[in-house]
């Protein structure tokens, strides 16, 4: 797969550009392609053979009753059905295998783009817009860089074998049929056009409405309270609708397609029957030819049809394939520098980081300074807004500050490789995100090898035991999409299990006990206590009973650092603190 689909971004791809692009997932597996693309001749063939093998079926057999020919007409036929039965059976399935090989290095591939992607794209794009892509748009390229070229291969092989036929029973009236080509061809580019714009339209739709199913199932406890219901099956209806509506478009362009493209090649069939019994004065053919020539004529309507349907897939397939290049084509997070460290220490300093969420817009951190010790427990406060998360994010390489100096260990962040210094985080949100996985598997995420003896400890630090032995499966439980089968506390302990599990230099808790009662509260806090001067904590908190024992707190208002110092010191001074302590306790 190395080198598959690696093509630089462009501006304005062409639909043959994206086309062969998406053809290079199927050359991987040419060889099985090719095997069915030989027995799509051999079918193809056997086709033509029936239409050839009427002559003398009724010139020898009905007409001058020659007894060989009625004798080994049976068994001619019958190899001829077998033949195109068994070349029909390895041509479908070998299409069948090299579309669903695509479609698994398709996905295979977009997926791991999508993961990669810098965390401004997802604040920026709904989730559910890439899973639509995921999901819809890639069965949609399946069926063009394969079912249509199927399509392509065969009946185009079949038709150029009957109108050899043709033209060799008779060139005169085979001459109708080619003279219908460019209109056929006129037809053909103007539901080109109709199908690429409809298609892209219907991709559009299909990912508002994923999103907004997303927000319904995830939101439904609050639907349930508030009565949203009407609201939602409102959005939901404007999603359904318009998507409706351009499938509907799509389904009327190709509805018409055919019956017109067929309705111009029976004007031409009724010619050639009309010129083969002789009228105008045309020769007359025996029975034998005409009736073959019927055939080959009848038989040629099924490809011709195939044919005019297949630009319909591959339209299709090419809106899906833009859609699905667009994203592969988005620049992965940057990796970061070459540095590699086996340890750091947890030294972090802030100088002057200024940073904004929106280019040219007001920044979040302005002129930020802050200065954190290897072992020191140190805690961020303030309110809502004022940038205490935003620290965090720059910490770990989400974003790129716009001025200012930020360094670990004493050395620019940017020097790091941001996978080998998010090694050494441990980071506990207020999401509290888990996956559909076992309680075990979500404390050790991340890990090569589960320690079982580490394992033990932070279950009992995270005071998980008590509630891990009511569980039939215990730690191999199950916690549902989003930990959805734990309480809130639960999962908070867990998410906290698996920031202790990976014993990191720089613990990160940001809102950890967010969801947890006094009595567990107090119990996390005694077991980070233990941690202290053993690594480096930034706890960023709103309850500021957690951070009474910091080393040091940083009060921020405004993307600055208003006030520093120890929880009694800072009470003292009567400040920023001091208001944001007395009126939590009031």
């Amino acid at each position: 797969m190395a080198g598959k689909g690696k093509f630089e971004a462009r501006d304005r791809p062409s639909p043959g550009g994206d086309y062969r692009r998406l053809l290079t997932y199927a050359w991987p597996y040419r060889w099985v392609f090719l095997a069915g693309v030989l027995a799509m001749f051999i079918s193809g063939a056997s086709e033509a053979g029936f239409a050839a093998l009427l002559k003398p079926i009724m010139d020898e057999g009905f007409v001058n009753r020659d007894q060989a020919v009625i004798r080994m007409t049976p068994i001619i036929l019958m190899a001829v059905f077998v033949v195109r039965g068994i070349a029909g059976f390895i041509d479908g399935y070998c299409v069948q295998w090299v579309g669903r090989k695509i479609i698994y290095d398709l996905r295979a591939d977009m997926f791991r783009r999508m993961i990669h992607l810098p965390m401004a794209h997802y604040d920026n794009h709904p989730t559910s817009e890439l899973v639509s892509k995921l999901i819809f748009d890639v069965e949609q390229v399946a069926q063009a860089s394969t079912t249509a070229v199927r399509i392509v291969f065969k009946d185009t092989f079949t038709a150029i074998i009957l109108l050899g036929w043709l033209a060799w029973l008779s060139w005169q009236l085979t001459l109708v049929f080619l003279a219908i080509a460019p209109v056929i061809a006129f037809l053909v580019n103007k539901m080109s056009k109709r199908f690429r714009y409809t298609s892209t339209r219907i991709q559009d739709s299909m990912g508002d409405i994923t999103q907004v199913a997303k927000e319904a199932f995830q939101g439904h406890q609050v639907i349930k309270v508030f009565g949203g219901y009407t609201a939602e099956e409102k959005k939901f209806d404007v999603a359904n609708r318009g998507n409706r509506r351009f499938s509907m478009r799509k389904a009327g362009v190709s509805a018409a397609s055919v019956p017109i493209i067929m309705f111009v090649a029976g004007i031409a069939v009724s010619i050639i029957i009309f010129f083969a019994m002789g009228g105008a004065g045309g020769k007359i053919v025996s029975p034998g030819t005409f009736v073959s020539y019927l055939g080959a004529v009848m038989l040629l309507q099924a490809p011709l049809k195939r044919l005019a349907k297949v630009n319909e897939i591959i339209q299709t397939g090419v809106a899906a394939a833009r859609s699905i290049f667009r994203v592969m084509d988005l620049p992965e997070e940057h990796p970061g520098g070459d540095l590699r460290p086996e340890m750091i220490n947890g030294n972090i300093k802030f100088s002057s980081v200024r940073f904004g969420y929106i280019p040219g817009g007001p920044p979040v951190l302005n002129d930020f300074n802050l200065e954190v010790s290897a072992g020191q427990t140190i805690a961020l406060v303030g309110s809502s807004g004022s940038g205490k998360s935003t620290v965090v994010s720059l910490l770990l390489g989400f974003y790129q500050r716009d001025d200012g100096l930020l360094t670990i260990d004493g050395q620019p962040l940017e020097k790091y490789s941001k996978n080998e210094l998010r090694r050494h985080v441990a980071l506990v949100t207020q999401n509290n995100f888990l996956f559909d996985d076992s309680i075990a598997n979500n404390i050790t995420y991340g890990e090569p090898h589960i320690d079982s003896e580490r394992l033990s400890e932070v279950i009992e630090t995270a005071q998980l035991t008590d509630f891990i032995q009511t569980l039939d499966k215990g730690i191999d439980t199950r916690v549902g999409e989003q930990g959805g089968r734990l309480s809130g506390g639960q999962k908070q302990r867990v998410v906290i299990a698996r920031a202790l599990y990976r014993q990191a230099p720089i613990l990160i808790l940001d809102e950890a006990t967010s969801s947890l009662d006094n009595t567990s509260e107090q119990l996390v806090r005694t077991a980070i206590d233990l941690l202290a001067g053993k690594r480096t904590i930034i706890v960023i908190a709103h309850r500021l009973s957690t951070i009474v024992k910091a080393d040091r707190i940083y009060v921020i208002d405004k993307g600055r650092v208003v006030e520093s110092g120890r929880h009694e010191e800072l009470l003292q001074r009567t400040g920023a603190y001091s208001r944001l302590y007395y009126n939590q306790e009031s």
